[in-house]
Order: structure tokens, then C-alpha cells, then sequence
């Protein structure tokens, strides 16, 4: 059956931006001596959610005698901030949006991200948010979970779970997916590895010629 909507998640599916969340990684790392990641491989391996676990996987201590998780989260956006615009969009990610929404498919756009910083976010990489009918972000940066805000947009525009296909990049997104009861397919290049992926039990796809072969199969 195919899908009346399709939810897409933002970071590194959209966005290709892993590169530049290990870039500050490292930055952040440095400054306390903790070790840095050597390379992406390394980044993809410890990434996820809920976010303050990641940042514990990488060495952080959080409680009442170490840094908040806050102060931490509100340090990274600041870096995020300066250096987001040096991402790139997925290779041929906007005629794509254009193809689905030719062959009539609804599509709408998810983030963990704070509302506003997201829809400046979009504003940076020209018309790309042109394409989604619905910007979804969170009330504040803390990236706790996106799955409400998918969840209160299928019902609130009526549509059938089973008839909405959320399109992310990470374990969470599958999480997310299963949290409001649609299905998902995850693709590769954001900012897990493809092993990390494969375990959720869904279409894993290397790249959008393999995301169109899927959808033309439904």
C-alpha cells in the first residue's frame, strides 16, 4: 500500500550535517581532555538518543558535582549556530522532494530541533522547505523526542498510521515510527552506520535511488 504522507527527519537525512556534529564533537571533547573521535566511523557508533546518553557514551559525567546536561546542550547549539551553513543537502534531495510531490504524495518535515532554529535552519538552504507542507520542531533543544509532534499531526489531518511512511537516519527515527504506529524506512549516509540500522528490522537504503525503487514497489 502506498503512503499518503511521508514524514522526512531533517538531520542527516536532509540535511547531510554528521560531519559537522563530529566536527564539534571533537571541539567540545578537546576542551574538557576528554578523547575525540578519530573518525566518522567513530561518530556514527556512539551517536543516538536520547541525546545526554550519547554525550555520557562519549566520556561526559553529568550530576551534582559535573556540568549540567543543559549547559552542555545549549554549548553545542552555539557551535551548531556558527557552523550548520558548511553542511550540504543530500545529493538530489530537492528533485526528489519534487518527484514525490508530483506523483501526489503529502509530505512534511520533522525535527528534534527547536521550532524556530529549525525553520532558520531550512531558510539557509534555499527553497527546500518550500517543499513540506508542515515543519514540525520542539519547544526547546534538549532533543528529549519528536514522536508527539509526528503523532499529533497524522491526527489531527485524519490520516491513517498505516498510511504515513517516516523516512530518518537513526535507530530513533525507527523509535519514532513505532511510537506513533507507521512505517519507516531508514537510509544511509546520516548519522549511524549501516549496522546500526540494519538491527531495527526495517528497509535500510543506501541512497534516493533506492528510497524511489521502494516507493515504486509499494
Amino acid at each position: 500500500m502506498k503512503p499518503e504522507l511521508i514524514i522526512w527527519d531533517w538531520n542527516g537525512t536532509i540535511l547531510d550535517d554528521a560531519c559537522v556534529c563530529k566536527t564539534i564533537a571533537n571541539i567540545m571533547l578537546k576542551e574538557r581532555g576528554i578523547p575525540t573521535l578519530p573518525d566518522m566511523d567513530a561518530y556514527r557508533a556512539v551517536f543516538g538518543f536520547p541525546i545526554k546518553a550519547y554525550y555520557e557514551k562519549m566520556g561526559y559525567r553529568f550530576g551534582l558535582d559535573d556540568e549540567p546536561y543543559e549547559q552542555v546542550a545549549d554549548e553545542f547549539i552555539v557551535h551548531y549556530d556558527d557552523l550548520y551553513r558548511t553542511a550540504s543537502l543530500r545529493p538530489g534531495i530537492v528533485p526528489f522532494l519534487d518527484r514525490l510531490h508530483e506523483e501526489g504524495y503529502r509530505q512534511v518535515l520533522l525535527s528534534a530541533t527547536r521550532l524556530d532554529q529549525l525553520l532558520q535552519q531550512v531558510t539557509a538552504f534555499g527553497d527546500v522547505g518550500d517543499r513540506f507542507e508542515r515543519k514540525l520542531g520542539l519547544t526547546d533543544h534538549y532533543a528529549f523526542s519528536k514522536a508527539a509532534l509526528a503523532r499529533d499531526f497524522i491526527e489531527s489531518e485524519g490520516i491513517p498510521r498505516e498510511r504515513a511512511l517516516f523516512i530518518g537516519d537513526t535507530d530513533h527515527d525507527f523509535e519514532v515510527s513505532s511510537a506513533i504506529g507507521c512505517p519507516c524506512v531508514l537510509l544511509e549516509g546520516g548519522h549511524q552506520s549501516r549496522a546500526r540500522l540494519l538491527k531495527m528490522g526495517v528497509p535500510v537504503l543506501r541512497d534516493l535511488q533506492e528510497l524511489g525503487d521502494y516507493l515504486d514497489s509499494l
